[in-house]
């Protein structure tokens, strides 16, 4: 994946990106999930401004989001609310398909998802009820680190959803945790 590549560079290319934009637009319907989620995440992660393709994916997506795994999940919701590309129906798709996976996400992508959805400003209940309840486990093993906790509660906090679940403060404590472990007793 070219656009791939040149946004993990951190190399802008936006001619290259322009036209791998027209040419992944006319062949969305062919490409699999994976395919699907790594070209959004490309151009969402090189800023690079791409409204069709963003369409054209969220169109394909739609109609084969029973394919998506979590990783493809998450990644295709980050790509949408990092470029800021409004698609309720794919976020509504999306939202449905993660919730009964929820289990198989790890902490990183538990975090991701809540981020990406509070950032696209879908509140989505039943997939934050279920986030919570995924989540719990991984923090009292240690699984979230610094940014993930962050992600996670500011995604809980957009919602509306702060002080009321137990995930907001186990996500305090773990917080806190991290805090004491930095602090140097004299």
């Amino acid at each position: 994946n070219t656009a791939w590549a040149f946004a993990k560079l951190g190399h802008p290319a936006p001619r290259l990106l322009s036209a791998v934009a027209v040419a992944a637009t006319r062949r969305a319907g062919e490409l699999k999930p994976q395919e699907l989620a790594s070209t959004a995440w490309s151009f969402a992660a090189a800023n690079h401004s791409a409204p069709l393709l963003f369409d054209a994916i969220a169109q394909a997506a739609v109609l084969r989001v029973d394919q998506f795994g979590p990783r493809s999940i998450a990644l295709t919701a980050w790509a949408f609310s990092r470029a800021s590309h409004a698609s309720p129906a794919l976020f509504d798709a999306l939202a449905a398909r993660a919730t009964p996976l929820l289990d198989e996400f790890d902490a990183q992508g538990l975090a991701n998802l809540a981020w990406s959805f509070a950032a696209a400003g879908r509140p989505a209940t039943a997939l934050f009820d279920g986030i919570a309840a995924a989540a719990g486990p991984r923090l009292a093993a240690g699984e979230y680190k610094p940014q993930e906790l962050a992600s996670t509660a500011w995604a809980f906090a957009q919602v509306g959803r702060n002080g009321t679940d137990e995930l907001v403060a186990a996500l305090s404590v773990e917080a806190a945790c991290l805090q004491l472990d930095r602090i140097e007793v004299l």
